[in-house]
């Protein structure tokens, strides 16, 4: 190296060359394909009716919807709506986590200029999917948190992911400033859990109306 490389530039170019191996790795695999039930308008009003259901109107203790309708519902609180029609994004769920995936060449243009150099760096055909984890912030508020983006099931490096999802949260404001928490408000002692194919929304103890059980 020169004599003008600094330990900066040294730092710099270690990080490029793990980013680089990662990338390498993931798109030298064979031609992925995401899974999961996909996201759509009509799953906004499911999940909707079930939200209302337990949180707003207290007529039942607990309700059941698909992961890819409480997708949609998110998305809808992002102001993402109507959902497109071509918006091709796949969700699946277990007991810690929803996956949510995409081949890059099925995500509207939109939503390939959000992600920056994340989905320039790859070829089209490449599976994107990121891991969502929840958590009970306060007694009222629970928060959807991005763990980690994959590139055909490579995890990518934690550095990278900050900076493209930094992107992500100047466009869409709800996201908060990382890009990468939905904040959702919902009755004192409520709770979403992921359980596999499936959320189950749990509203407060003894919340059930009279009459309504």
């Amino acid at each position: 190296m020169g004599p003008n490389c600094t330990e900066e530039h040294m730092r710099q170019t270690a990080v490029t060359g793990l980013v680089m191996v990662c990338l390498a790795t993931a798109v030298g695999t064979a031609r992925g394909q995401a899974s999961g039930d996909l996201v759509t308008q009509k799953g906004v009003m499911r999940a909707s009716a079930v939200v209302d259901a337990v949180f707003v109107d207290r007529l039942r203790a607990e309700g059941i919807v698909g992961p890819a309708d409480w997708a949609s519902y998110l998305m809808a609180r992002l102001g993402i709506v109507p959902i497109p029609p071509n918006l091709s994004v796949h969700v699946s769920s277990d007991s810690t986590r929803v996956q949510i995936s995409s081949r890059i060449d099925e995500l509207p243009p939109e939503a390939r200029v959000a992600l920056g150099a994340l989905v320039r760096m790859v070829p089209p055909a490449t599976v994107l999917s990121g891991d969502i984890t929840v958590h009970q912030a306060t007694r009222e508020i629970l928060q959807f948190h991005l763990e980690t983006i994959r590139v055909n099931g490579v995890p990518l490096p934690e550095g990278l992911v900050a900076a493209a999802m930094l992107n992500v949260g100047r466009q869409y404001p709800a996201l908060g400033k990382s890009g990468r928490s939905l904040f959702v408000q919902v009755p004192a002692d409520a709770w979403v859990q992921f359980l596999p194919d499936r959320i189950r929304l749990i509203g407060p103890p003894d919340s059930v109306r009279r009459g309504t059980r």
